[in-house]
């Protein structure tokens, strides 16, 4: 049971991170997401977000708190997330007012448990429901896991300067985005199937979401195969728009704001809605 929960918290996506710090994710990251729990709450989306989950999963959150010695909603300050392109293999890197002692603890107690060294690093291993995962604190605000040890061990070293982070961050990280995506399409292994085919049309995509002025602006940069490929992004993302606009009041009552470009094999794409009618349908969709 704590186990379990332990590790669904750690994969919850609601957990977002500090601002984003380029030489923290690997050079050879293949893709990342990162968030940012700090600047989330001090957003007002964010702020009805996170009060909301409270509210409704508030006796979760507790039992969360007790186990593992902090408050997910609050104590947590950075997530990052990435893989090294290769299916189904990905690690996620949590950082805040963690209780080192306790939270070890709490893994000790895991089925199967054993531990290594990584240097001077412990790196824990366990088993849940058949899987083998693996963790490792680096220093007392930060922690790593993953269900493959190499990749705890990456972490490890770029967060320790012994490997190489990104050298800089993406063009879309301006503004200090609280949610921050970066995918090398086709450097990353996908499902041959009908829903990867346009997918697979781009070389690299990279998003990013932001508050300002009381709306919500999201960001998608895309590089494509070709300049033609890049047009069609960006047409087709237009029309998604007005399509979704006439054939449903609920997106036309959004009033969302978009604009374009298409500039050789680069598609850049700019759109923004109104914080309280997102929330509005947000709350008729629960």
């Amino acid at each position: 049971m704590q186990k379990t929960l332990l590790l669904g918290l750690l994969l919850s996506p609601i957990l977002s991170a500090a601002p984003f710090k380029a030489n923290t994710v690997p050079a050879n990251a293949q893709w990342y997401l990162h968030g940012d729990l700090e600047g989330l709450r001090k957003t007002d989306s964010g702020t009805i977000v996170l009060n909301a989950l409270r509210k409704d999963h508030g006796e979760k959150v507790d039992e969360a708190k007790n186990l593992l010695g902090f408050d997910p909603l609050s104590d947590l300050t950075d997530m990052t997330l990435f893989g090294d392109g290769k299916m189904n293999r990905a690690a996620m890197i949590l950082k805040g007012e963690i209780d080192r002692t306790h939270l070890e603890e709490v893994i000790k107690k895991a089925d199967d448990y054993a531990t290594s060294t990584h240097g001077e690093i412990s790196i824990h291993q366990w088993n849940d429901k058949g899987k083998t995962q693996f963790a490792a604190l680096h220093g007392d605000d930060t922690i790593i896991f993953s269900e493959h040890k190499n990749l705890v061990e990456l972490a490890l070293d770029v967060l320790s300067g012994n490997k190489a982070g990104l050298a800089q961050a993406p063009a879309v990280a301006k503004g200090n985005p609280i949610i921050l995506g970066v995918a090398n399409v086709h450097k990353i292994d996908l499902p041959k199937d009908e829903g990867s085919k346009i997918v697979r049309m781009a070389k690299t995509v990279e998003m990013a979401l932001t508050e300002k002025d009381e709306r919500l602006h999201a960001r998608l940069i895309v590089e494509a195969q070709d300049e033609e490929t890049a047009k069609h992004f960006k047409d087709a993302l237009a029309g998604l728009i007005a399509i979704g606009s006439l054939a449903d009041e609920n997106i036309s009552a959004l009033a969302i704001q978009h604009e374009g470009s298409a500039q050789e094999k680069t598609m850049d794409m700019s759109m923004s809605i109104s914080v309280s009618k997102a929330l509005a349908l947000l709350s008729q969709l629960q």
